[in-house]
């Protein structure tokens, strides 16, 4: 009897797990999961010229490959699921005294002359994302983008954190975002803590009040350095099939708080930007400065954690009292029968800026130019090349010639 009943207990727990992955093949966990990789070859050189320069040139050329496999969600009212991210860098060509690029990790401490970039490096993260309606809780390391902490992305392979996010679009037109995060890896670096980051919280939304107006409203803080707060404003208008023109105008509060190891800070920076747009042409005008005590800051809490029009290749506009303004210049060749190419030219400048007691009305400006290519068409449609170049000069700070050279093919696996 014992046996019998042992024998349709087996029974029992094997159909009822055929019937559960059963189940999952056919839900959306299965049927919903992507793996793509994103090949990206990246060259960078960039020289610096000065009295007091340290290092004349950083240049390294790497190949980055970048895989991302995302989960859809098991069936039921509440849905799990996973993200993961893997991630290799591989050099290419690189010297003990050109390090510093921001492509590849480096031994010891990345000192010039002295450490060396390594061959190869990997790093991975992964999530645990559970999804109520329209509301999705991630648990691991991630990559985020919001006005107040934005993982960079513009180097060889993009920055990642852990921590809890949570995403809501529970109501129509508006997105709520809100994190604890604990811990920042940095783009050039293996450890998952390789950042300053130890505690941030953030909390903010995105409303779209109509298809031209939207409005962003965000804060943070991040333990031991500042509490930032963040106002956007978009619109966007179109004047008739050929006309365009946009607004936009992002701003932020910042003071230090803590052991204020971002400095002693309370300033207000922000942004105004209008574009009109004719044809394939585009034409951009933006004003920006920042009033207060001490430049703005970022960097602890991503690398392009700065919503502002003039922070750009290389400079970004947030010294501080400075004022700053910016010219630019895009145009879309699709408009001449070439669709995919594209270029941009632009130019900014910046004065009135504070640095120390010595210098109280330094002066900055910068010429940048890009052209890029997408293919549209075949077995290599996605594959993109960029070719940047800079132009920055300053009368307190080290003057810097930049070119980037580079090329991405994404491919969606499934």
């Amino acid at each position: 009897m014992k046996v019998l009943l042992a024998v349709a207990a087996a029974v029992l727990l094997l159909g009822s797990a055929y019937t559960f992955a059963s189940d999952v093949s056919e839900s959306d966990f299965v049927k919903k999961s992507t793996l793509s990789v994103l090949n990206r070859n990246y060259y960078f050189d960039r020289d610096y010229s000065g009295d007091k320069v340290k290092q004349s040139q950083r240049r390294e050329w790497a190949h980055g490959i970048i895989a991302k496999f995302n989960t859809g969600y098991t069936p039921g009212i509440v849905g799990f699921g996973v993200e993961t991210i893997g991630m290799f860098g591989l050099k290419l060509d690189s010297s003990s005294d050109r390090i510093g690029t921001g492509l590849l990790a480096s031994s010891g401490n990345g000192v010039p002359g002295i450490d060396e970039a390594q061959d190869e490096y990997s790093k991975a993260v992964g999530a645990v994302k559970v999804k109520i309606s329209n509301s999705i809780l991630k648990v691991g390391g991630q990559i985020v983008h919001n006005p107040v902490f934005s993982n960079g992305d513009s180097r060889l392979l993009p920055e990642t954190v852990e921590g809890v996010t949570l995403s809501s679009t529970e109501i129509s037109n508006l997105l709520i975002e809100a994190g604890h995060l604990t811990s920042l890896r940095r783009r050039d670096q293996t450890d998952h803590a390789s950042g300053p980051l130890e505690d941030a919280d953030y909390l903010g939304g995105k409303y779209d009040f109509t298809k031209e107006l939207k409005a962003s409203l965000y804060a943070s803080s991040i333990q031991n350095y500042w509490d930032n707060r963040f106002v956007g404003v978009d619109w966007s208008h179109s004047l008739d099939a050929d006309q365009a023109v946009t607004l936009q105008y992002n701003a932020y509060q910042q003071k230090s708080i803590g052991h204020e190891l971002g400095g002693n800070l309370d300033n207000f920076a922000f942004s105004l930007q209008g574009s009109y747009s004719y044809l394939g042409s585009t034409f951009t005008v933006a004003d920006q400065q920042t009033r207060g005590r001490g430049a703005h800051m970022y960097l602890i809490d991503g690398t392009d954690t700065l919503y502002l029009a003039n922070y750009i290749q290389i400079m970004d506009g947030v010294n501080e009292d400075e004022k700053s303004w910016q010219l630019r210049y895009d145009f879309n060749f699709s408009q001449v029968g070439i669709p995919g190419l594209t270029f941009m030219a632009r130019y900014a400048a910046g004065d009135n800026i504070k640095v120390s007691s010595a210098v109280d009305d330094g002066k900055e400006w910068e010429t940048d130019y890009q052209i890029g290519y997408v293919v549209q068409s075949g077995r290599a449609k996605g594959l993109s090349a960029r070719v940047r170049y800079a132009d920055y000069r300053s009368d307190f700070k080290s003057d810097i010639k930049e070119l980037r050279l580079i090329t991405e093919y994404p491919l969606n696996i499934f």
